[in-house]
């Protein structure tokens, strides 16, 4: 349903930058339309102006938005769909609205959208991977190092998922710790509840999720699936867009050709909800060997539907998948390779990371994420002296927090 009513001019109004979800969903994406779902849920308390790029509206539709919603469409051309040119034009759009809705709050769900000039802002920062991968990130390095922390010194709150994420921003920018709130993400509702029975049969393939990119460390996981797959009846299934980044990995000589076309290694490009929640139902493991993670979704979607995970050892990765996991060193191609043979041949191994796992999967749902959100919104949309003691979220446990509006 798309609400019809303009909530402008009306008192407790926050204006939300979503124009970062696309037609194809990245982690951001997730996150961002994760929170407008749990949002349009909620009893009303603010109301939302809602900024959106036309690429968005299949996922838009399937949200039943109240009346203190007011949803804006602009152009497709903003979506993270077109690569650098949409995160580009999402950026300038975003700095117009920061100074069209100057006296409003803004929630901007993502670093790539910082607004520079809007004084009452929260944004989200959900890693800071160019500062740290320059290689990786030759054109977004400069905006990480010189324009972010314009935006960052001059907002209310910063937002992240991870506590490792939280201290490395308050080390590498500065920040007063009061003003980073680390509040975890989600997963998504498909995948909860539907864990098959440990002793279901799983299907001979390893799986990996996520972006095709060398800060996810495709090229580590095919080197160490080549080392054992003449032992290992397995296939291995990758899953997730830009399939050329492999060609340029072959190019560079990270990759050898007959490692990929050898007819054990699977590329299944984008896939639906419905499809990723069966490759997590039937695979073997998913194997996660991620360079760096400001949070890292896939671990914890592959948990709740009883998939066992072999995981990177860096960065927010232990913090976030915690006893539920079996570690690897992603530097290492002989540690990801023992790390899947492992999984794969112990099956008390097996058993313990897939208990730890349906734990570990039910301590991160939206609804907790949202209230979070929530409270901090209701914070910068009142005045700052009828601002509530800062709320503290702990992942699994609901806020008692009362925020007067």
């Amino acid at each position: 349903m798309i609400p019809k009513k303009s909530p402008t001019h009306v008192k407790n109004t926050v204006v939300i930058n979503a124009t970062n979800i696309g037609k194809n969903l990245s982690g951001i994406g997730i996150y961002t339309l994760s929170l407008l779902k749990q949002f349009a849920a909620r009893p009303a308390r603010l109301r939302f102006i809602v900024y959106l790029n036309r690429n968005a509206a299949a996922h838009i539709r399937e949200i039943s938005f109240p009346e203190n919603f007011s949803l804006k469409w602009v152009s497709g051309r903003l979506s993270p769909d077109y690569g650098f040119k949409g995160h580009l034009l999402r950026l300038l759009f975003a700095n117009f609205l920061s100074l069209k809705h100057r006296r409003f709050p803004l929630f901007t769900t993502s670093q790539l959208e910082a607004g520079f000039f809007h004084p009452n802002q929260a944004i989200t920062i959900h890693d800071v991977i160019p500062l740290l991968f320059r290689d990786f990130h030759k054109q977004q390095y400069y905006f990480f190092r010189c324009l972010l922390p314009l935006a960052l010194r001059r907002a209310k709150y910063v937002i992240t998922p991870s506590r490792h994420s939280q201290q490395l921003l308050h080390r590498l920018y500065h920040l007063p710790a009061e003003k980073i709130r680390m509040i975890p993400n989600g997963i998504q509702e498909i995948y909860l509840h539907s864990a098959v029975s440990q002793n279901s049969r799983r299907e001979e393939f390893i799986l990996y999720t996520g972006r095709i990119s060398p800060m996810k460390n495709i090229a580590g996981l095919i080197k160490a699936f080549s080392r054992i797959n003449q032992s290992l009846p397995h296939q291995l299934v990758i899953v997730g867009e830009n399939k050329a980044e492999i060609e340029r990995e072959i190019r560079a000589g990270r990759i050898l050709r007959e490692e990929v076309e050898n007819g054990r290694v699977m590329f299944r490009g984008q896939v639906s909800d419905r499809e990723m929640l069966c490759l997590f139902q039937r695979a073997a493991l998913l194997v996660f060997p991620s360079l760096y993670e400001g949070f890292g979704l896939p671990p914890l979607e592959a948990m709740a539907c009883g998939c066992p995970v072999v995981a990177s050892n860096a960065a927010s990765l232990p913090e976030v998948c915690g006893n539920a996991a079996y570690y690897v060193n992603p530097q290492s191609v002989e540690s990801i390779a023992a790390g899947i043979r492992k999984v794969i041949g112990d099956s008390k191994t097996r058993r313990y990371l897939i208990r730890k796992g349906l734990l570990r999967a039910r301590r991160y749902r939206w609804e907790d994420s949202a209230r979070a959100h929530l409270e901090i919104l209701e914070r910068i949309a009142v005045a700052p002296e009828a601002a509530a003691p800062q709320p503290v979220f702990q992942p699994g446990r609901k806020s008692e927090t009362t925020i007067p509006v």
